[in-house]
């Protein structure tokens, strides 16, 4: 083990770790840093610089060099440690242009004896331009140096940067890699060749495959199935509803809608109270019975429906958004149904379509409901009066979730919202990177649990808003992650299957299971269920092992 690696996991070394996450990482549409708002901070100039010292002092250097503004606190700093290990150390600063006026340098520093002994310091590597931007300055200035390494601060470990350059150049040494705040593939532990780790695989081969499902290519997001009663249910494209028998997959009954609209069921189906609820794109709610079938109740409430079902059991109510296309003057209701009967309770209109699902929050008694108008509207739940509405930065077409006296949701425009439920008051907004579509967003231990566009699993603390954790997927993820006991798993759109520990914060075991998707699996009674795009259905039994820790 080389002396970087043993810093892994040093105190000081985590505290560092941490402040990346939290202030080195920024958000457009895609993940960027800039670390010197971290390093500009005496108290991590000098962490970082002790660290660095002891990861280079092998190489017994006499110079450092570090290209541009981003190396120069760790040129320092480096320097100041090594001073205090009693070695004194000379620095040169690369310009990024040779300077124009004065002595029109391109290198800064005090010229040393040809063939010192240097190393390159610089704050991050991804692709290693800026070793070429060194060797053009060193030589256009006369300087003759022996180059033993490279210290970086961050590296991105990229094939073409750090990696070819220590295959044929000299040692890139790292303080940290993008391993180190999840930035991988690959499970926290992996080891190659087959980069499997320690952790038991979460599924293996499929329990039962059906092979028919969804035909429709058009439109791509389909139902999520729910696991319940010892079944699987699931929903069509094609407005039907199955319940399979979870241990071998035979059908027990199916359900045929009374008309067989353009999208079918296009939401998360909901078990309750021993039966099945959903709303479809043909305009109707339904309650079925979960045990036969049976019609409980059916209503045609508006045009359309996109949404979820919001289930309110404790008085006995169902809130929903729906869509009434009104001869080519779209709009829509917020509703809230009985839950016995399914007769409407009351509804507040809205101005434009809504396909997102709603959140209801029994401790302020309100359902936040947002509209393809740029607005969100939190509605008393018992009368369906407004209380306030606010515009948003995007659409949302997913659903918000509820936290204590907050409510946050994710739009389409990569932003990330925080809203207090009282007064209606944004309490901060942040960018979550590239956007994502239909995040249903999960909050959990003071944390919101985001997706987005590219492949990334972010985690930001709700009360500041400030990015607590990440990770890397293998594509971009469905709808939202899914709890399993203190688990967490993701289903990305092609086929790939991670499991997280949210508590450690680390991304524990990843496979993939085949096909298409943009809808989130379902999990329980030790079974995933996946409806795939275009592979059907597919259940797994999970693996005992996270069962038994939880």
């Amino acid at each position: 083990m080389d002396e970087a690696s043993a810093l892994r996991g040093l105190p000081e070394w985590e505290e560092l770790r941490r402040q990346i996450v939290e202030r080195a990482i920024h958000f457009n549409d895609a993940l960027r840093f800039d670390f010197r708002e971290l390093l500009s901070d005496a108290h991590y100039m000098r962490m970082a610089g002790r660290l660095m010292w002891r990861s280079i002092k092998h190489f017994d250097p006499d110079v450092l060099i570090g290209p541009g503004m981003g190396a120069a606190p760790l040129l320092f700093s480096i320097a100041h440690a090594a001073l205090d290990d009693g070695c004194r150390l000379h620095t040169l600063m690369v310009r990024d242009q040779r300077k124009g006026h004065n002595r029109r340098r391109w290198v800064e520093g005090r010229r040393q004896p040809d063939h010192s002994r240097a190393v390159v310091v610089d704050d991050f590597m991804e692709g290693g331009s800026a070793i070429s931007l060194v060797d053009t300055a060193l030589e256009a200035d006369g300087h003759v140096v022996d180059i033993r390494a490279a210290m970086v601060f961050f590296d991105m470990w990229q094939p073409l940067g750090s990696r070819q350059l220590s295959m044929h150049r000299f040692p890139v040494v790292s303080l940290f890699r993008r391993h180190d705040i999840g930035l991988t593939r690959d499970c926290f532990d992996a080891q190659p060749p087959a980069m499997k780790g320690s952790y038991p695989p979460f599924i293996e081969a499929p329990l039962w495959h059906r092979f028919d499902l969804n035909a429709n290519r058009q439109h791509v997001y389909k139902s999520s199935p729910v696991i319940a009663d010892g079944a699987v249910f699931v929903a069509d494209d094609s407005s039907r509803v199955w319940r399979h028998n979870a241990a071998c997959g035979d059908i027990e009954w199916s359900h045929e809608s009374l008309q067989q609209s353009a999208k079918g069921i296009v939401q998360r189906l909901q078990y309750a109270d021993g039966s099945v609820v959903f709303g479809s794109y043909d305009g109707t709610i339904t309650r079925l019975n979960a045990a036969d079938g049976r019609v409980c109740w059916r209503w045609r409430q508006d045009s359309s429906i996109h949404a979820t079902p919001e289930l309110d059991l404790a008085r006995g109510r169902v809130f929903i958004n729906t869509e009434q296309w009104n001869d080519g003057a779209p709009c829509g209701h917020l509703q809230a149904i009985d839950w016995k009967t399914g007769r409407q309770l009351w509804r507040y209109p809205l101005s434009y379509w809504p396909p997102a699902t709603v959140a209801y929050g029994p401790e302020f008694n309100v359902v936040i409901a947002p509209c393809n108008d740029l607005t969100v509207s939190c509605v008393d739940a018992d009368t369906g009066v407004l209380r306030w509405r606010i515009r948003t930065s995007g659409l949302i077409r997913g659903r918000p979730a509820i936290s204590g006296n907050r409510v946050l949701w994710a739009a389409e425009d990569g932003v990330l919202s925080c809203i207090d439920i009282p007064s209606g008051e944004v309490l901060w907004e942040r960018r979550y990177g590239r956007p994502l579509a239909h995040q249903f967003l999960l909050v959990r231990a003071g944390c919101a649990f985001v997706l987005d566009g590219k492949w990334h699993l972010l985690v930001f603390d709700i009360q500041s808003g400030a990015l607590r954790w990440l990770s890397r997927l293998r594509s971009p993820g469905c709808g939202s992650p899914i709890e399993y006991g203190r688990y967490l798993v993701v289903l990305s759109r092609g086929g790939e299957l991670a499991v997280f520990d949210p508590v450690k914060e680390i991304k524990v075991w990843e496979s993939a299971i085949g096909g298409q998707y943009y809808q989130p699996p379902a999990l329980s009674e030790g079974l995933l269920a996946a409806a795939s795009n275009d592979e059907g259905l597919k259940v797994f039994s999970i693996s005992p092992f996270y069962e038994q820790h939880q």
